[in-house]
């Protein structure tokens, strides 16, 4: 559903005034895209949450959930904006140019090993695991320029919130699956009627709550590479 149909009537914009008996006068365009922002990234935030098989990405927005960093020899401490929700893991370059993943190490891991992480990150090699703390990130060992690539030779990959809308936005679509988008006009449609509608209200708000539960469980179960598939239990009988 994109976000202003203006030709079809069949947008986002279009669905709240069908719900609220509203206008682009009684609730101009900029409300609408304000309060369906709030419902995608509400709605968002719920996906994030539940994604365990594959994390999810707005496919709206172009580029790839990914970046780099140059690496520096002998440095294990690396920082990165805040722009990012969530850095979901790691990969280095060696100086073949291949990647390796290196992999997640907390500090409370090191402990019940008995390893002594400072130590392992002063030393210099190919990153074999990383911890995290806040935005900052070390690598054990340090890069080595002997075993890395140093230009662009950590690639993160991360989380990030939904391509919002803008008022002058026409074929934008909700990066959420389309079955839901019904449920953000709901969301964006409630704090109007909640004000001129209030007769509407509860059904309202029954829905968006019925629907978000449908929404999660959907994402919850979703499998990329994987089909579930039904294994019936095979009992003995004698």
């Amino acid at each position: 559903m994109v976000f202003n149909d203006t030709t079809d009537k069949l947008g986002i914009c279009q669905e709240i005034d069908a719900l609220c008996d509203s206008d682009t006068t009684s609730y101009p365009l900029a409300d609408k895209a304000r309060r369906a922002n709030s419902a995608i990234e509400t709605l968002t935030a719920k996906i994030m949450q539940v994604c365990k098989n594959f994390p999810y990405d707005d496919e709206n927005i172009g580029d790839l959930a990914e970046g780099t960093i140059t690496l520096e020899e002998g440095v294990s401490k690396y920082t990165l904006t805040d722009k990012f929700l969530n850095v979901l893991g790691w990969k280095v370059k060696d100086t073949s140019g291949y990647w390796h993943i290196v992999q997640p190490y907390s500090m409370d891991e090191a402990n019940r090993d008995g390893i002594v992480l400072e130590t392992k990150e002063a030393e210099t090699g190919l990153p074999l695991t990383y911890r995290a703390v806040g935005r900052t990130f070390f690598f054990a060992p340090a890069p080595g320029a002997a075993y890395v690539t140093l230009a662009a030779g950590g690639k993160f990959f991360y989380s990030r919130t939904a391509h919002l809308f803008t008022a002058d936005d026409t074929d934008a679509v909700p990066g959420i699956a389309s079955p839901w988008h019904i449920t953000i006009v709901k969301m964006a449609a409630l704090p109007f009627c909640k004000t001129y509608k209030k007769d509407r209200v509860a059904q309202l708000v029954y829905d968006i709550a019925e629907e978000t539960k449908e929404m999660v469980f959907f994402y919850a179960n979703r499998q990329k590479d994987r089909v579930n598939r039904f294994i019936p239990k095979i009992e003995n009988c004698h």
